[in-house]
């Protein structure tokens, strides 16, 4: 089993970060028609099928998801146990595992496999601009793409996924685009108040500093018309001995 000590968090694993994603999933679902996938999936997950979230955090994708498909089984790989409820669904599993380790079941055991990435953020004021271009070199330094979504559907292609397709959203991060955009806003604020530690030591700067600056973010969303880009992209792979395995990402 992975060690979570073994992975450089960016975020501090708390009660108000976990709080923040399960909004964060919310805010997504509601600005992709309220669904929580995008694959032709909706007969399969009905009749009941193997699913497997990769990063699933706090479960709340999942837990989504198996109450609205209680035939289905659905297992979660997570390095960090602490965020994961005690108790769960019937229908539902989490595997506490480092990913970089590889993934620990068996080829072609699962019918649909589904994960969350990073997004790309753009209208930026001159503050907001500053973090996230220190944002971008820190992700870099650990091997990390921040603009991996621009490339999933490359990756897919080239891991011989077939019917490819993409779908992008525009999520606003100001209240002047409204309640989304308002609650959106507030979630990237938290989100980075979480990583406040490794921008000040990449940034030099003080805590004080840090927290300044993080500030001037969430003013710039009262100002700037700034908003997220995510994409879902999904394919289809057949194996010799299933019927064809669904990903999305």
């Amino acid at each position: 089993m992975g060690n979570s000590g073994s992975v450089n968090y960016l975020v501090k694993v708390d009660e108000v970060q976990v709080d923040r994603i399960q909004k964060l999933h919310h805010i997504i679902k509601s600005c992709f028609n309220n669904t929580n996938y995008s694959a032709p999936i909706s007969k399969d997950l009905e009749r009941g099928i193997e699913v497997l979230d990769i990063g699933s955090g706090p479960g709340t994708w999942i837990f989504d998801m198996s109450s609205d498909y209680k035939k289905s089984k659905f297992t979660g790989i997570e390095i960090e146990s602490s965020i994961v409820p005690a108790i769960l669904p019937f229908n539902t599993r989490f595997i506490y595992h480092n990913v970089l380790d590889g993934i620990p079941f068996y080829p072609n055991s699962f019918d649909y496999i589904f994960m969350r990435r990073e997004v790309i953020f753009h209208n930026m004021g001159p503050i907001s601009r500053r973090i996230f271009y220190s944002m971008e070199k820190i992700l870099r330094n650990r091997s990390m793409n921040p603009l991996m979504c621009n490339r999933l559907h490359e990756f897919l292609a080239k891991h011989k996924l077939r019917h490819i397709q993409q779908e992008d959203v525009m999520i606003p991060l100001s209240p002047l685009n409204g309640k989304i955009g308002e609650l959106h806003g507030l979630n990237a604020y938290y989100s980075l108040y979480g990583m406040k530690d490794v921008l000040a030591k990449h940034m030099r700067l003080s805590k004080w500093e840090t927290e300044r600056l993080i500030e001037g973010f969430l003013d710039e969303t009262r100002t700037y018309q700034m908003y997220c880009k995510y994409t879902r992209v999904y394919g289809e792979i057949h194996s010799n001995s299933q019927q064809p395995i669904k990903k999305d990402r």
